[in-house]
């Protein structure tokens, strides 16, 4: 239990303050929303910044297979994400510049994995005391570069419904 203590105050304090924003962002994608075209567009464009940045801050370019894997996984989590929301039913006000999608569960599910996965590798890459063996680098690639390509699928599939909406 000291343990956990010491890692918990460990933890810098906007480390915090992004688990309640993002679990807020879940929990309110619960019931059904409208989101705004800029929402809709920045989100998914928010996380790929944020996997690239971390991809880079933890590997550099000392493993250039992991960019392979980061665009393999990418596309594969995009692909999940696409199919799961694909029999969606979606409101486009284009007036409005909105999309309004049903309330879920995935979501949250989504943003907790991904902030759980960078925060367990972030956790293990500042307290190693060895040198990181390339297979855990490609775990930690796979495992939160996929979860990130299914929250870009999902964005991916509103914007082209939004975009090819008619009326």
């Amino acid at each position: 239990m000291d343990d956990l203590w010491q890692i918990l105050n460990g933890i810098p304090w906007w480390v915090y303050l992004l688990f309640i924003i993002l679990v807020r962002l879940g929990l309110r994608s619960i019931k059904p929303r409208t989101i705004t075209l800029q929402r809709l567009s920045l989100l998914p464009l928010v996380f790929i910044l944020w996997s690239l940045l971390k991809l880079y801050q933890n590997h550099g370019f000392a493993f250039p297979s992991l960019i392979v894997w980061w665009i393999l996984c990418l596309g594969m989590g995009a692909y999940l994400g696409v199919k799961e929301v694909s029999s969606w039913k979606l409101h486009v006000d284009k007036e409005k510049k909105t999309i309004t999608i049903p309330g879920n569960y995935s979501t949250l599910v989504l943003i907790l994995a991904i902030f759980i996965l960078n925060f367990f590798w972030g956790y293990f890459y500042a307290t190693s005391r060895i040198p990181i063996p390339h297979w855990i680098r490609l775990a930690d690639t796979i495992s939160t570069t996929t979860c990130t390509g299914f929250f870009v699928g999902r964005g991916g599939l509103f914007l082209k419904r939004y975009l090819s909406h008619r009326g």
